[in-house]
């Protein structure tokens, strides 16, 4: 008997860690658009990632684009983000700029400034995070 509900709560737990983990991501990137502090960072790389992207729209992939920041103290932090766009794109020469927000205390934890706008793709995080939660303790405890 007890055997069996710990191998209940097992998975029960895991899924509600991963939906409070969205939750948490969705919330990371409305509060570096709010508090975050601006940099200006250098693009460093852009990748492919795989192949063309599967949708309606031909000649479209994934782009992996690196880049790097120094703080005011003179600490330097690399991170990356991911684009969609069209077949062409130029490769970083150095001199490639893009605004980045960071939380001044812990500046690792940092997005491009487009990617800290409101919008529906944070809502979107946030509401699988949501759901994940209610739905595997809903239909758990039944």
């Amino acid at each position: 008997m007890k055997e069996s509900k710990s191998k209940k709560i097992l998975p029960r737990l895991l899924i509600t860690l991963l939906g409070v983990a969205f939750i948490l991501w969705g919330l990371t990137d409305i509060m570096l658009g709010l508090f975050g502090e601006s940099a200006t960072a250098v693009i460093t790389d852009i990748r492919r990632e795989g192949g063309e992207r599967n949708e309606t729209i031909r000649g479209r992939y994934t782009y992996i684009i690196s880049y790097s920041f120094t703080l005011p103290n003179g600490k330097s932090y690399s991170s990356y983000t991911r684009k969609i766009g069209n077949s062409v794109f130029l490769k970083p020469d150095g001199k490639s700029k893009v605004k980045v927000k960071y939380f001044s205390s812990f500046p690792f934890i940092n997005a491009t400034e487009q990617d800290t706008k409101p919008g529906f793709g944070q809502l979107i995080i946030m509401a699988i995070g949501f759901f994940l939660i209610y739905i595997i303790n809903r239909w758990n405890s039944e």
